[in-house]
């Protein structure tokens, strides 16, 4: 007779969570297992079944792209990507040597030296005269803003600036997003994107850069800011009819963010795309299996809003 396991046993041998695991069934028909007197019974070609989809989510791939592969096509797949971490590792070493300094470096230096003289209006009118050289705006985000936060980043790393110096540029690239959002936001976009982060994350400078990335391809950002109730979140997605949902959980604790994305993707409008930017490994991991989409950098993200129809 055929082994049968409940979803108890099941959420242990697999190591999925038992809600992903009856989310991945309700939403996906990722399995289908047999109904009784005593609840789901999963067979042992199942739960094989279910430890390439975990395996394959941990390695990046969304569960709702996946949950109708057959199980051979899930072998490849992981095999494909063990190959590629394979050469990444092989040639880490290559990628580890230090650059030297760019010209696109150097012609930041009149911010950071605003900035390390603790200088507001300088900086601010040095950053505008950036902004002006810089007139497309996804090339002011990855030119202009990311370098410098880089930059400031590794110069507090040296003890060479404060945390205060570091607070003070991001400020001034915030109020340049706010200003320069509002004069790209296109009049009738095809899509929308709406960008928040969840109560008790106040660190809304990566989602202002997303929301600047969004209209810079032509998509509507519906900007809400940071430490929002996870109900208002949805409350907007549904009134907006947001094709997609970006929470920002920079260094959110895994106890407070996790419940966060479960609540979402239970209540979010069916085919809304989930994204999530800034998690840590653990709960990065927990999105995935929940189907959010973990945004590693703003690549990703470009290529994420790509399949909504951004141009860049």
């Amino acid at each position: 007779m055929a082994s049968s396991y409940p979803i108890r046993a099941v959420a242990r041998l697999t190591g999925i969570p038992e809600d992903t695991l009856r989310a991945w069934e309700r939403r996906y028909q990722a399995v289908t297992p047999r109904r009784s007197s005593r609840g789901r019974l999963y067979s042992d070609k199942e739960i094989q079944r279910l430890v390439l989809l975990r395996e394959s989510v941990e390695q990046g791939h969304s569960i709702g792209q996946i949950a109708t592969v057959s199980d051979e096509q899930l072998r490849m797949l992981l095999r494909k990507s063990e190959d590629v971490a394979l050469e990444k590792k092989s040639g880490r070493e290559t990628l580890r040597k230090q650059k030297p300094a760019t010209d696109e470096d150097r012609s930041l230096e009149g911010v950071l030296a605003a900035v390390g003289a603790y200088d507001y209006a300088r900086a601010e009118r040095e950053l505008g005269r950036l902004a002006t050289a810089t007139p497309n705006p996804r090339d002011l985000v990855h030119r202009v803003a990311f370098p410098l936060m880089r930059i400031a980043g590794e110069r507090w790393h040296e003890g060479k600036f404060t945390i205060a110096q570091e607070h003070m540029l991001t400020s001034l690239l915030t109020g340049l997003f706010a200003s320069m959002l509002r004069l790209y936001a296109p009049a009738n976009p095809q899509a929308k994107v709406l960008l928040a982060t969840p109560e008790n994350e106040h660190h809304g400078f990566g989602i202002l850069a997303a929301a600047m990335l969004t209209a810079a391809g032509g998509l509507g950002a519906i900007h809400l800011g940071t430490s929002l109730p996870t109900r208002d979140i949805l409350q907007a997605a549904r009134k907006t009819e947001a094709s997609a949902i970006l929470v920002g959980l920079c260094g959110a604790e895994p106890s407070t963010a996790i419940p966060v994305l479960r609540e979402i993707e239970s209540k979010a409008i069916p085919r809304t795309r989930l994204w999530v930017g800034g998690a840590s490994a653990r709960v990065s991991k927990v999105a995935a299996e929940l189907d959010w989409t973990p945004l590693k950098d703003f690549n990703a993200l470009e290529r994420q809003l790509g399949f909504l129809g951004a141009r860049f």
